[in-house]
């Protein structure tokens, strides 16, 4: 690590860990950051601050992962060791993750937790975290633990998938594994580390969006649980505003949409998502600050919702 104050250099191999002694290895957290300095991130301020305050520091690691165009100032009062990776070329949130899909491998944690620039972390979050997963340390099909994120009042994750790739947010009081097919955003969700490469690692074709709709279809699909915590965190959820949303943000949003529908869903699941996207392309004519947004959408139509492309619906 560096001084206070000096820039961060690239992790050496093996850099991060705090040795834990015990029954239960480290789990080991990867914070993603983007055009945000470590020292200003209000993430890595809340997840340091949970940490002491949970009692917790020796029971975690830390990969910072930054794809920002320059290098991070130490962060203030890091109560632990950390790595740190900077790369310019912004290998988005797959090589991020991956990343750290090798380093625990290496380090031999069981569990790998994501963070991103946009959730708080409390320290109740951790403690509930770090007690669920040493009672399911022999539950090798719980494949995740994830909280209910808040953006204001409202859980935007995780949900329910329902038949044609509708999300249903689950209710409040939902805890425990889910019995039916879920999703959840990436961040503040642990990942069993044996589960994650028994799918093949994060795929590198979903560099930015939909990694986590593809990650949980993935081990939904290889016969993985998906335990929900009694926790709640406020995240900030950076496309919930569709007026704001830059162009180029949404096509890649829907070119990695359209990637999933095409890999992962059925054929006819396909087919009501490509009249979805009427209804949504039809809406952008009477929502305020979406009429921009309806050339991309129906390029993304011909380009990926032809006819052969609709019979290419993932066979399973």
């Amino acid at each position: 690590m560096s001084a206070a104050g000096k820039p961060l250099g690239v992790a050496e191999e093996g850099e991060a860990g705090n040795v834990v002694t015990g029954a239960n290895p480290p789990i080991l957290a990867v914070l993603v950051l983007y055009q945000v300095d470590a020292s200003k991130s209000v993430t890595l301020a809340s997840f340091f601050r949970a940490l002491a305050e949970s009692g917790l520091v020796n029971h975690f690691q830390l990969l910072i992962y930054d794809n920002s165009s320059s290098q991070s100032l130490t962060p203030v009062a890091s109560p632990m060791p950390f790595s740190y990776i900077h790369n310019p070329a912004n290998a988005g949130l797959v090589g991020a993750y991956n990343a750290a899909l090798q380093m625990a491998e290496k380090e031999g944690n069981e569990w790998l937790l994501l963070l991103d620039q946009d959730t708080l972390i409390d320290a109740s979050y951790l403690q509930s975290l770090w007690l669920k997963q040493g009672d399911l340390a022999g539950e090798q099909r719980c494949a995740a633990l994830v909280p209910k994120l808040l953006a204001g009042n409202t859980i935007i994750s995780p949900t329910r998938v329902l038949w044609g790739g509708r999300l249903l947010p689950v209710d409040k009081t939902m805890t425990g594994v889910a019995p039916w097919e879920i999703a959840a955003l990436n961040s503040g969700t642990l990942l069993r580390v044996s589960a994650v490469r028994g799918v093949g690692g994060f795929n590198p074709a979903f560099w930015l969006d939909y990694l986590d709709h593809w990650l949980f279809n993935r081990l939904y699909h290889a016969g993985c649980l998906v335990y929900v915590l009694d926790v709640e965190l406020v995240h900030e959820l950076s496309v919930r505003d569709m007026r704001n949303i830059p162009t180029a943000r949404y096509n890649n949003i829907l070119l990695a949409e359209g990637k999933f529908y095409q890999s992962c869903k059925s054929s006819p699941e396909s087919l009501v998502y490509f009249f979805r996207l009427l209804v949504r392309a039809g809406k952008m004519f009477v929502i305020p600050g979406r009429l921009r947004l309806l050339l991309p959408t129906l390029a993304h139509l011909a380009r990926h919702l032809t006819p052969k492309s609709l019979n290419s619906g993932h066979k399973r």
